[in-house]
């Protein structure tokens, strides 16, 4: 934990007030140290702050007036009291962050213990790629073997299977230490190109159908790897499922009500997408959202750089941790109301804004222990102050779209042009 967040836990612990925990963080910014006056617990669960410098470092402008001197008392009561309402509302925050990172490394847990538990194994024989049997029947496909690409037991294979259109259907693709790449096209048959390494001769996968249901069936166990390349008929599914793990995700030209993306250890590149519903987490990997279309959308990374463009969502949530998030947006053209949500930690969040005679802005921006730069032309300012804005159009309530728009990040800076 670095030293502002130490600080923030300690004033939210009560060892010590706001106003010396404002003066630790304006230590911290001019490169020294200071300890409150107040002692601490040898059990406390904090670590002290490190020993006093030799001489007390000057305040940050933050706590002085225009003129440089320090404010009265009731201006330094105010500072106080609004740095710590900031102190209650970022340790949240920084436990979220650190309950996604678990939640993340437990849902992988699964899929990477059997990978390196594996790894040693002999390379099996062939694949015999006689057709998986089901109690409900066999799939309407057709499967063509083809030799082994490559050495060590890597086996591909072509699939296709027609899809039936006019009732509900579910695509599913799960894949592990492999890539998967699925892009919709005007066709009405899955065709497929399937890579993998067994870790048994008779491992058995395949594209299965069961009622409305479409899926990649295979016990992980039996693998070592599972790639797959798609081309899916891009408007008849209602739901689409994608899950990768140790490798990238590229998903295009799909339309759904529902779409769903899980990609852990990979990138993940998503575009031209359109859904009622859009549900997409990736970690440690890089993640680009593009020209997507939808009412509802939450786009969550973790350790890896964001980009987001053109994204025509009515209500959108955005979070990335620990890399920085970019926004580029040219228009807002499907919805008459917008209702954003931004939100970055540890890490840079910009964000590119157009500026039309129709399009009206209300904007809250908030950025912990740094600063906002906010370039927007036609706002008129109800907060202005270093790390939290207020903004809105001055012909917000005339205008045709209204975009309001939550942001917030911590220990960067926080750019709307």
């Amino acid at each position: 934990m670095n030293e502002k967040l130490r600080i923030l836990q300690m004033i939210e612990n009560g060892q010590i007030s706001a106003s010396e925990g404002a003066q630790l963080l304006q230590a911290v910014d001019s490169g020294g140290a200071a300890s409150p006056s107040r002692g601490y617990s040898a059990h406390s669960h904090s670590m002290p702050p490190p020993p006093p410098p030799s001489h007390t470092p000057p305040p940050s402008s933050e706590g002085f007036n225009n003129n440089g001197r320090r404010p009265h008392s009731s201006e330094y009561d105010d500072f106080s009291k609004k740095f710590e309402s900031f102190a209650r509302e970022a340790r949240p925050k920084v436990q979220r962050f650190t309950e996604v990172v678990a939640d993340k490394i437990a849902g992988a847990a699964d899929y990477l213990s059997h990978t390196f538990t594996t790894e040693a194994s002999p390379p099996p024989r062939e694949q015999s790629h006689k057709p998986k049997k089901h109690h409900s029947g066999a799939a309407a496909r057709t499967s063509r073997p083809v030799p082994p690409s490559g050495g060590g037991g890597l086996t591909e294979r072509q699939i296709e299977m027609y899809v039936e259109t006019g009732g509900y259907n579910e695509l599913s693709l799960s894949c592990m230490n492999g890539d998967i790449r699925i892009k919709g096209y005007n066709g009405d048959k899955i065709t497929a190109t399937l890579t993998y390494r067994a870790n048994r001769a008779n491992a058995e996968i395949d594209m299965v159908k069961l009622g409305g249901k479409y899926f990649l069936n295979y016990e992980p166990d039996d693998f070592k790897m599972v790639s797959i390349d798609a081309y899916v008929p891009e408007r008849a599914f209602s739901v689409i499922k994608i899950d990768g793990i140790n490798g990238q995700v590229d998903a295009a030209s799909l339309s759904a009500n529902e779409i769903r993306v899980s990609n852990a250890n990979g990138n993940t590149v998503l575009s031209s997408i359109a859904a009622g519903n859009i549900n997409a987490e990736s970690s440690n990997g890089r993640l680009s959202v593009s020209n997507i279309v939808a009412d509802n959308a939450s786009v969550e990374n973790l350790n890896g750089p964001m980009e987001a463009s053109e994204l025509d969502i009515a209500n959108l949530k955005l979070s990335n941790y620990n890399s920085p998030l970019s926004i580029i947006m040219s228009k807002f053209a499907r919805h008459a109301n917008y209702q954003w949500s931004v939100e970055t930690g540890n890490a840079k969040l910009s964000i590119n804004l157009p500026t039309l005679p129709d399009l009206g802005y209300h904007i809250k921006a908030h950025a912990a222990m740094s600063e906002i730069r906010l370039g927007l032309t036609g706002l008129q300012f109800l907060i202005n102050e270093p790390s939290l804005v207020e903004a809105r159009s001055v012909s917000f309530d005339h205008a045709t779209k209204k975009v309001k728009m939550a942001v917030e990040t911590s220990n960067a800076p926080l750019v709307i042009n």
